[in-house]
């Protein structure tokens, strides 16, 4: 897992308001093992995007990944 409070420091930030449920923010702050909620925001877009990222580079390579979207 990365530094993420350095990382996001490092980085551009845009203040935004945003309706979320609470019990899915505390979830995914326990499951990613974060104390805010930015961060537990930020790193499950990070999660999201290195998923795609991994899921592009397999198909350039003509291999298949199962089919993990029924999960989410």
């Amino acid at each position: 897992m990365r530094a993420h409070s350095v990382c996001m420091a490092r980085l551009a930030t845009v203040k935004k308001t945003y309706n979320l449920p609470p019990g899915l923010i505390a979830r995914a702050k326990r499951i990613l093992g974060v104390r805010t909620e930015t961060e537990a925001i930020v790193r499950s877009l990070e999660v999201v995007a290195d998923d795609d990222r991994i899921l592009r580079a397999v198909k350039r390579v003509g291999g298949k990944l199962p089919d993990f979207s029924s999960s989410r």
